[in-house]
């Protein structure tokens, strides 16, 4: 897991192509005056996700892991508590989805951190991750989760 403020996205380039193509993407569009969904970058090698959603209480949140994707997590409005922790401590809470490239896991741990606008999380395949955790109480939240294939 990467986390930095997002005018340090740039020095992430060089770790893979298509996340090359998604700094270089973020750098050069207002991803802010995008209307929610998803919108391919470049194919299904870099999607980019605006979502607007309610923060949940920790105890409802469950970790999940991907396989074909890396995220770039940020909020656009908002804050949110995020948790992650190495996927290989955890038990599968159930099959994972590979049409949707997700599985949701159970265990105890996890290093927190806030993600509040202006700052960024890249997490890998091997990273689990509770994100969209209450932080100081509920609140609406706008964020962008770009879907970068490894």
């Amino acid at each position: 897991m990467i986390y930095d403020s997002m005018d340090k996205l740039t020095q992430y380039k060089g770790l893979s192509r298509n996340l090359d193509a998604a700094i270089d993407y973020l750098g050069t569009h207002d991803v802010s005056t995008l209307p929610e969904g998803k919108h391919p970058v470049d194919g299904d090698r870099v999607i980019v996700q605006v979502m607007s959603y309610e923060t949940k209480d920790l105890s409802a949140a469950k970790f999940e892991a991907h396989r074909r994707y890396m995220d770039i997590q940020f909020v656009l409005e908002g804050k949110e508590g995020c948790y992650m922790t190495p996927l290989a401590g955890l038990e599968p809470s159930g099959p994972f989805d590979g049409e949707k490239d997700l599985g949701f896991f159970h265990g105890e741990g996890g290093a927190f951190f806030p993600l509040t606008p202006g700052v960024f999380a890249l997490f890998f395949p091997h990273d689990a991750h509770k994100p969209s955790c209450d932080l100081d109480g509920k609140r609406r939240n706008r964020k962008v989760v770009v879907k970068v294939a490894v």
